[in-house]
């Protein structure tokens, strides 16, 4: 007798038995079907408008940007709406989207989807002040040495 065909075997003798009659199946759960997912974007900028009641934001793009080849590139100003599922953060820190302001540079990644640019996350830059150091905090200029001193041509 051909191994092969034991599995098959021992399955049609357990289905004439009516064994396979007390095993119980459960249905499958149903899964909801996701969302279908729009292609997502990302666009760095500094933010030209800021409205936290209606939860828009404008952002023009710091780069300028040709659409197709041959054109003028441009910077475009991109209007997007924050949703409660965006994670708005300034720097590594997340903080609530009330705290962005105009003139934040910022990187965003969004969806376009037939309402509009949907934004994802939004990460704002850490506010960093640079000074110029004033003369009493710098240190002395470094004497340059010259030929006499052993430095060779």
């Amino acid at each position: 007798m051909n191994l092969r065909f034991l599995p098959a075997l021992f399955a049609a003798a357990i289905l004439a038995s009516g064994g396979a009659r007390d095993v119980q199946t459960t249905p499958a759960a149903k899964v909801a079907s996701p969302a279908p997912l729009h292609a997502t974007r990302i666009v760095a900028g500094e933010v030209t408008y800021v409205d936290t009641a209606l939860r828009l934001v404008a952002v023009r793009e710091t780069v300028a940007s040709a659409t197709q080849k041959g054109q003028k590139p441009f910077r475009r100003t991109l209007t997007l709406v924050l949703t409660p599922d965006t994670k708005t953060f300034r720097g590594r820190t997340p903080v609530p989207a009330e705290e962005l302001q105009v003139k934040d540079y910022v990187v965003v990644r969004y969806a376009e989807t037939p309402q509009g640019a949907v934004a994802l996350s939004l990460r704002a830059a850490d506010v960093v002040a640079r000074t110029t150091p004033s003369p009493a905090t710098l240190p002395p200029p470094a004497e340059t040495a010259g030929p006499e001193a052993g430095q060779h041509r």
